[in-house]
């Protein structure tokens, strides 16, 4: 998933990675995917409507106020004063949002009046089925160490020292005996770990993703609040302490 978050400068310097906690997350990604519809770009103008207009939505009238057109006739709606956003396209619908020091609030926002409006209301009216993965990413910033230099001089053999704009991805899929949600099919949990750097600092993504095999026709059948709570406790439980071994 593409992200298009302008992130959140901190002030003090003297935040270390070591740190990083759930006040450090500076934007939340969500991003559902389902089987592949070119019926979704005709009708992409009434789910706008919808989303911008229906007293169901959890949208306020003016959370988007710009919408664009992509080439491949993806529709994004955005807003000129946060990076707020939301894309829908033949596979995927998008939804970027900024937090703004309340991770709480907005998390539980997220969790459950959009999810809510998603399932109850927009996936419904417009028939978009066939769920194959829920996925959410945690953006934090934080500053850089010197872990990663070091990695690219050992990779080099130190032929090359003092390394910038490093960028690292991997992923790691969840061992089959953590819990999953439905019995009797092949559903798998998928994590991505992204670090890389800007000029001042190092952006650090968790982006936890849960693929059901076989698909599920209807969203409201996707347990999507347990899944993104499960999402939450490996963030805390998992991810931030695999984070704290790093020193700058």
């Amino acid at each position: 998933m593409q992200v298009y978050f302008s992130y959140v400068v901190f002030s003090k310097y003297d935040i270390l990675i070591h740190m990083i906690n759930l006040n450090n997350v500076a934007g939340i990604t969500l991003g559902i995917r389902y089987s592949r519809s070119f019926r979704i770009p005709d009708i992409s103008g009434d789910i706008i409507d919808d989303i911008l207009y229906h007293n169901s939505s959890p949208f306020s009238n003016d959370f988007f106020v710009r919408v664009q057109e992509q080439t491949n006739r993806e529709k994004i709606l955005s807003d000129t004063h946060t990076k707020n956003y939301l894309r829908i396209n033949t596979d995927d619908l998008i939804l970027g949002i900024e937090i703004n020091e309340n991770f709480e609030k907005q998390f539980k926002w997220i969790n459950e009046d959009i999810l809510t409006y998603f399932k109850e209301r927009l996936f419904k009216e417009y028939q978009i089925n066939n769920i194959h993965r829920i996925g959410i990413i945690y953006h934090h910033k934080v500053k850089k160490v010197k872990r990663l230099s070091n990695l690219v001089s050992d990779l080099t053999s130190n032929k090359i020292v003092d390394a910038t704009n490093i960028s690292i991805s991997f992923s790691k899929k969840l061992p089959t005996s953590e819990a999953l949600y439905r019995k009797n099919v092949n559903d798998y949990k998928n994590t991505i770990y992204e670090f890389f750097e800007t000029k001042t600092s190092m952006i650090a993504n968790l982006d936890y993703q849960y693929y059901f095999e076989p698909q599920i026709q209807d969203l409201r059948d996707c347990y999507t609040e347990s899944i993104i709570k499960g999402s939450k406790d490996f963030l805390k439980n998992t991810y931030y302490p695999i984070i704290s071994g790093y020193e700058p």
